[in-house]
């Protein structure tokens, strides 16, 4: 069986400083931990987890030894939703994906057969997100994109103005992966509780499916592959309130039956609670699932002993541990 880890982070080194007065950079905090700056905002460290910069977010060598250690045979990278910066300048924005990308492309060649990269793209300059989607996939070997699931520079999932990246997508054969940010990165409220990353990402991954699939994106890419992160939001457990508001709601364009628009999306099963686990399974089926433990973020567990816990047919826990993720993005 095929063991792939399909959603973790890095954090380049080469990135530090790259995007001017948005930094991004590490600063000590009083209590001795790091603390990650990016513009105005400025991370909050969690009990019992902390920003220090180990070597297995930066080092490739010591990311093998991880996974190594973890029997995981492969393992796609991303940038952390940090680093999207869609807010900044557009020069800053271009410049620093570009750098982002290249520094991805880097890390995965210490190991080119165990380790691979979606790219990010500079979505506040949709001409530069197109050019720098080509070279990510044809130069750099790019399995995928990494974007947010909302407030993308003023853009929704929805609008037309990004639908060439989606066409581009077709045509490569390569996936989506959506993954929500933080929003105080550009509003400045307050986040008590670090709220916008527990309950904020699930409402943003619900927003993001429906944009596509309210907005008619799927009837007009049919064959766009969607991978929608921590275990979809609320997508799977309020599934009936979006069939139902999919007859009811105003300006919704998509053209067929909800459930009909379910082979576009996979997600990971990062769920905390086996009941709900168990019901994801059930929901999506393991043609579509994934594990993508978010590793090392604050809720990352052994996603592999996530679906040992379900004591599913060894055909099923196979797709899931790999065979599905290495179908979706290209890794056979």
């Amino acid at each position: 069986m095929i063991r792939i880890n399909a959603h973790s982070h890095v954090i380049p080194l080469e990135t530090m400083g790259r995007a001017g007065k948005y930094g991004p950079e590490l600063i000590d905090n009083p209590d001795g931990a790091l603390v990650l700056r990016v513009g105005d905002y400025r991370s909050r460290p969690q009990r019992g987890h902390s920003l220090v910069l180990d070597e297995r977010l930066s080092d490739p060598k010591a990311r093998i030894d991880y996974m190594d250690a973890q029997r995981i045979d492969k393992m796609i990278v991303m940038i952390s939703p940090l680093f999207y910066l869609y807010w900044a300048e557009a020069d800053i924005g271009i410049e620093l994906s570009r750098i982002q990308n290249d520094a991805l492309a880097k890390f995965c060649a210490y190991s080119p057969q165990r380790l691979y990269f979606v790219a990010t793209l500079p979505l506040q300059d949709l001409n530069a997100s197109e050019k720098e989607l080509d070279r990510s996939v044809k130069e750099l070997g790019a399995k995928g994109i990494s974007i947010g699931t909302d407030n993308l520079a003023g853009h929704e999932l929805d609008d037309e103005s990004l639908w060439p990246l989606f066409e581009k997508l077709e045509k490569y054969h390569l996936p989506v992966f959506l993954h929500p940010y933080p929003l105080p990165l550009q509003t400045k409220q307050s986040d008590k509780y670090n709220l916008s990353w527990i309950a904020g990402y699930v409402h943003q991954e619900t927003a993001g499916f429906c944009n596509l699939v309210f907005g008619g994106v799927l009837d007009r890419f049919p064959k766009l592959k969607v991978y929608l992160s921590h275990g979809g939001g609320a997508v799977p457990y309020q599934w009936g309130r979006l069939e139902y508001a999919a007859t009811r709601m105003p300006d919704v364009k998509s053209k067929r039956p909800l459930k009909e628009y379910l082979g576009n999306f996979y997600f990971d099963l990062l769920i905390h609670d086996i009941a709900a686990r168990r019901f994801l399974v059930d929901f999506a089926g393991s043609d579509h699932l994934i594990v993508g433990d978010n590793y090392p973020g604050w809720d990352a567990l052994n996603g592999f002993a996530l679906v040992d816990e379900l004591n599913l047919s060894a055909q099923d826990a196979g797709k899931i541990c790999g065979g599905t993720a290495q179908k979706l993005f290209n890794l056979a």
